[in-house]
């Protein structure tokens, strides 16, 4: 099966190739109708819309910011509550919906049979859900709009925001219509929108949505007469769904737990991984490739693991461990080695641990973490980012100019199995053990079980009180989807800033005999502090304010119905 790339490189190819296209007028101004009258034509239009749903090439440098499980060279400005307002307006954020809608006006026109254009029909609705998740996420309350508005619709233009109940349930349907018109994963492959990644989106939306309503209740984030247990629900039977269908699904193992969990992300081509619901393929010859190998095998780029995240891994055993009482007898590399030994393996397949292969064509091995590097060489916390890592790439050990095919997972089962999980557990306080025993078995941990929170020597504060149940998937969610880019997501909807406000992020014990420097940066445990000088009480995130980011202010200038969100006034 031919892999279809999305990038915004090959786009530009398929422009360039079709003549009948190229020649028509902006795709804001479409007049013609017979240019809507073959299948092949709606593809062309709908494939406008992967580069700009699909923006990032990096997992971990781009997707997995502004959260507690990782840092840079300075504070998020998110966590940090020092946002500024949004100035400007936010006519771009809107291009790609009211592009989308361009299409809903003109398929019909379509003479190709409904089985020859379904497929992009059901791409288009994929795509405006994608997109209204991103401004539900952003700003809550917005305007929805499903048909194309004019610059002269004064009355459409001027409307108030919607209910973010509206925008849920609106994507949801938009997921629904979706998943029954877009093809099988089988059919066409996993670089391209398919049911299955329909499915798993789906089940992401729903629990998003019902767990912000939940915790969020009584607030001035949460909506007046939600019900979060509609939404736990949904996300349980569309995940129901793609667990039993007919599907083509599971977990990637090769029953090698010491590699497999490893390996799953690091990989160029990724289309005949089951789990891989949905990934962003590249071609460094055509000059579409990516930096992930030069950032992770070569320079770490500031980026740092944190304790925090660190220390919810499980030993062997599947019991809490005692990191701090570790840390006081192994320092440096001998405690990255210590709790490698001892650990949960995704934990040496998400943090570098020495003597780690990094590239077998530069025979590099890993040495240790560069804590005093410069702003491209340097890990803050001494826990260096392992997890995308490809030593066999031919970009592995080699600066970020040479370019790198990893693959980028967009949508996988095993969050699929999570968000089951998580959704069972607040409808009823069940525990999936069957879908969690999953992902365990690929680690080769023991069966999932619960722990009192009471014997959690690392216990999580999430500001309110929670079952242990509940406490240990959401242990389980950390861990498994380490820097993939949903932590951020999962403490907003969840309300819990107390994760990290006024606490600073740590790092690993280091040896001061070996970096004597560092004994001015480390906490009363010997834990690097990097974030010690330029943030003394910790992370200062505004509860009342910072859960959502403001309207821009030319929109709230230019139309007086819209309302600023809570806490920018």
């Amino acid at each position: 099966m031919k892999r279809f790339i999305l990038t915004a490189v090959s786009f530009m190819t398929l422009l360039c190739s079709c003549e009948n296209f190229i020649d028509l007028q902006p795709m804001d101004k479409i007049t013609m109708d017979d240019y809507w009258s073959t299948s092949t034509e709606l593809e062309y239009y709908t494939r406008q819309f992967y580069p700009s749903f699909c923006p990032w090439t990096q997992m971990v440098a781009e997707m997995a910011t502004d959260n507690d499980d990782m840092i840079t060279g300075s504070p998020s400005v998110i966590m940090n509550g020092v946002r500024s307002k949004t100035t400007g307006n936010w006519t771009g954020e809107w291009t790609s919906i009211r592009n989308v809608n361009i299409f809903f006006e003109h398929y019909t026109k379509c003479q190709s049979g409904y089985d020859a254009y379904k497929q992009y029909l059901g791409e288009a609705y994929f795509f405006r859900a994608w997109f209204y998740f991103n401004l539900l996420k952003k700003y809550g309350d917005v305007p929805w709009y499903s048909h194309v508005i004019e610059m002269d619709d004064t009355e459409e233009l001027m409307r108030p925001r919607d209910s973010r109940l509206l925008i849920a349930d609106s994507i949801l349907a938009d997921l629904d219509n979706a998943i029954t018109h877009l093809e099988l994963r089988k059919d066409v492959g996993n670089n391209r929108i398919n049911k299955e990644a329909a499915l798993a989106f789906k089940t992401r939306v729903a629990l998003f949505e019902g767990s912000w309503q939940k915790y969020h209740a009584n607030t001035d984030f949460g909506t007046t007469g939600a019900d979060p247990t509609k939404y736990f629900k949904i996300c349980v039977e569309a995940a129901q769904e793609l667990m039993k269908g007919d599907y083509k699904v599971g977990i990637y193992s090769t029953g090698n737990p010491d590699e497999d969990y490893y390996k799953l992300f690091g990989f160029d081509n990724m289309s005949d991984i089951n789990e891989v619901l949905l990934y962003r393929a590249f071609n460094a010859a055509e000059g579409a490739g990516n930096s992930t190998q030069g950032f992770i095998t070569y320079n770490s780029d500031s980026k740092g693991i944190t304790w925090e995240l660190v220390s919810s891994y499980l030993d062997k055993d599947g019991k809490p461990y005692d990191y701090l009482n570790t840390a006081a007898t192994h320092k440096g590399n001998a405690f990255l080695t210590k709790i490698a030994e001892d650990c949960d393996i995704r934990l040496k397949s998400t943090v570098w641990i020495p003597g780690d292969l990094m590239s077998v064509g530069e025979n590099a091995y890993f040495s240790g973490p560069t804590i005093e590097g410069g702003a491209l060489q340097l890990c803050p916390t001494g826990f260096q980012v392992k997890k995308t890592a490809n030593p066999n790439s031919p970009a592995a050990g080699k600066s970020w100019e040479t370019q790198a095919e990893t693959g980028l997972i967009l949508l996988r089962y095993g969050e699929v199995l999570l968000n089951y999980a998580e959704a069972k557990c607040e409808l009823d306080n069940s525990v999936a053990y069957e879908a969690l025993n999953l992902l365990r078995k690929r680690a080769g941990m023991p069966d999932f079980s619960v722990n009192a929170q009471s014997l959690d020597k690392n216990k999580v504060d999430y500001g309110y009180s929670i079952t242990d149940e509940l406490y240990e998937i959401r242990r389980e969610r950390r861990v498994e989807m380490a820097l993939e880019g949903q932590r951020d997501e999962d403490y907003m909807r969840w309300a819990a800033s107390a994760l990290f406000k006024n606490k600073r992020p740590k790092g690993y014990p280091v040896d001061l005999a070996q970096n004597p420097n560092f004994s001015s940066k480390v906490d009363e445990n010997g834990l690097i502090d990097y974030y010690k000088g330029v943030m003394p009480s910790g992370y200062q995130f505004r509860d009342k304010q910072d859960y959502l980011y403001s309207i821009p202010q030319d929109e709230l200038t230019l139309n007086p119905n819209l309302k600023q969100n809570p806490g920018w006034n």
